[in-house]
């Protein structure tokens, strides 16, 4: 499923309601990235209670956000080869790498973390949503171009019994979101 980023002023929410094996996940995982002047905005929900990472501190920078519930997405130059990882708990806590080939951190990026990431999010027991604002130039200092990119969102679940969702084309393999080769282009409409 190709993912969709809009004005900032119309976004589209999307929703994934199948899991890694196709299996349904309902109430669906809802996301939506949105392009204003300031950057690329990434907005996720979920209508079901979150775990959290203990250390998890809304807007601030945490490793091994993936362990817990989780929003994500992966962002790519057109053919692949470079590539950034974002994580975005639902609290707020975020994480982000810059890759150059599937989970093989690019030089020069071994210890990234980028300033000027906003980010903010809400938990209940009725479920939770969080946003992340990455800024043009964050985008920049990774390589990536939002206009000509693959991108997929994924999102980690159900933890610790955890599911995963993702856009990227099917397979038969076991959980793998780092597949550039199953990402599709973005559809752009700023």
């Amino acid at each position: 499923m190709q993912s969709i980023i809009s004005a900032a002023a119309a976004p589209q929410p999307q929703r994934i309601s199948k899991e890694w094996y196709g299996n349904a996940v309902e109430p669906p995982y809802v996301y939506c990235f949105t392009y204003s002047p300031d950057g690329l905005e990434f907005i996720a929900a979920h209508k079901a209670p979150a775990l959290v990472h203990p250390e998890a501190q809304g807007g601030a920078f945490q490793a091994e956000l993936w362990r817990y519930d989780t929003a994500e997405f992966f962002i790519s130059t057109p053919n692949g080869e470079r590539y950034m990882e974002f994580n975005l708990s639902p609290n707020g806590a975020w994480w982000a790498a810059v890759f150059s080939a599937p989970r093989q951190i690019a030089p020069g990026f071994e210890h990234w973390q980028p300033q000027g990431i906003r980010a903010t999010g809400a938990c209940s027991q009725d479920g939770w949503s969080c946003r992340a604002l990455i800024p043009n130039n964050v985008l920049q200092e990774a390589g990536i171009d939002y206009t000509a990119c693959k991108l997929t969102a994924a999102a980690i679940l159900n933890s610790p019994q955890q599911i995963f969702l993702t856009t990227a084309l099917p397979c038969d393999t076991q959980p793998d979101f780092h597949r550039p080769d199953l990402w599709e282009p973005a559809v752009v409409n700023v």
